[in-house]
């Protein structure tokens, strides 16, 4: 394999002639027109649930009761919307 040698100047120039060519492709890519998030209707009945399941499953102070997690105030939520 060949061995290159630059000088400080040489090599300086190289690493700012890369990072500008890395500044300019971030530029192009946050040009490009994204398609924006489609609105969705929200469920008045999942809405109505979580309170419920939140009212069970939270302490007053708004903590966790313990060995709960979100996903079971998730999971009783949905089973309480299977019910309305």
């Amino acid at each position: 394999m060949a061995e290159v040698r630059l000088t400080l100047e040489e090599y300086e120039a190289l690493r700012r002639m890369i990072s500008s060519e890395r500044e300019s492709e971030g530029a192009e890519l946050a040009a490009r027109d994204t398609p924006k998030p489609r609105k969705r209707r929200k469920n008045p009945k999942l809405k109505k649930a979580l309170q419920e399941a939140n009212r069970k499953l939270r302490l007053k102070n708004g903590k966790l009761r313990k060995g709960k997690k979100q996903g079971d105030v998730m999971r009783l939520a949905h089973r309480l919307m299977k019910k309305m």
